[in-house]
């Protein structure tokens, strides 16, 4: 099964950022990508003297899309892997009708840009990009603006007590067949006995189908800060991508609505793999 791959175009420089991570990241795992650009707009079906200007909007963001695509790169130096490309226009809100179709058309990964905007609320996610956080159903990667792509080596997945990561752990591993990454599994929490449980389960999960291809670890990080020690393990051990589990409530939901916290989240970008508990699309066959 060739991987699909989703990114969305706002024809920003972080939108550019995302395309070009997911050129170079389609040709890693053998996928392939659709660009979609959203039109925002309420249009009713009654109001038919509006076709021609509707069906003219659709060309002129096709073309422009196409442009973005192909030539945009070319002006300023990029080059571009030669990965199959198609190209969707929509109507709707941007955040909501990205996971929708990802969800529907069965993709398996977004990829998205996000934007460090003056507003605190939206220095890690923008506003499209944090409302397709809380409602995918597709793992999306994250990618500020200038994040250039870099062979996973190192890769930290941030896990907590309440998690329950089976699924999301499958996921990781399928994405993580393209790379081999070494992986350190970051336990979030001070309860000794709930890590060594989390370390069972874990161990448990990743061994459940087969026998692992990359190496791996189990830490625990502590502290009055836990988002600003996963940082600072990142950074300090030069990771390429850092992996959470996104619940609707529970720690990694709350982490995002943190001022602190995002402070803290906004000076790594990193490339961010969300992945979905319980609601994530399979990725089978993608080594």
């Amino acid at each position: 099964m060739t991987p699909k791959i989703l990114v969305p175009v706002d024809f920003t420089k972080t939108a550019f950022s995302a395309y070009m991570y997911a050129n170079q990241f389609a040709h890693a795992c053998k996928g392939e990508i659709t660009l979609i650009h959203v039109l925002q707009g309420n249009f009713s079906t009654a109001d038919t003297h509006f076709v021609d200007t509707l069906e003219s909007l659709v060309h002129s963001a096709k073309q422009r899309l196409e442009y973005f695509a192909n030539e945009y790169p070319k002006e300023l130096g990029y080059s571009l892997l030669p990965i199959k490309t198609g190209y969707e226009i929509r109507y709707g809100v941007p955040g909501f009708t990205v996971t929708d179709f990802a969800s529907d058309m069965d993709y398996q990964y977004i990829v998205a840009g996000t934007k460090d905007n003056h507003n605190i609320i939206e220095k890690i996610l923008g506003t499209t990009s944090k409302i397709m956080a809380k409602t995918t159903r597709v793992p999306i990667i994250f990618i500020h603006e200038n994040t250039r792509y870099v062979v996973p080596q190192k890769i930290v997945f941030a896990i907590d007590d309440k998690a329950d990561f089976d699924e999301c752990i499958d996921v990781f591993m399928n994405f993580n067949q393209n790379f081999l990454a070494k992986t350190v599994f970051i336990h979030i929490g001070a309860d000794t006995p709930a890590l060594e449980q989390t370390k069972s389960v874990l161990i448990k999960e990743i061994f459940e189908s087969k026998y692992p291809t990359f190496s791996f670890d189990v830490k625990s990080v502590r502290g009055s800060d836990v988002t600003q020690s996963i940082i600072d393990f990142s950074i300090f051990e030069k990771v390429d991508v850092l992996a959470v589990v996104h619940r609707k409530k529970g720690f990694f939901s709350d982490l995002f609505e943190s001022s602190v916290s995002l402070k803290a989240v906004e000076g790594i970008h990193l490339p961010i793999l969300w992945l979905v508990e319980h609601k994530v699309k399979h990725a089978k066959n993608e080594a």
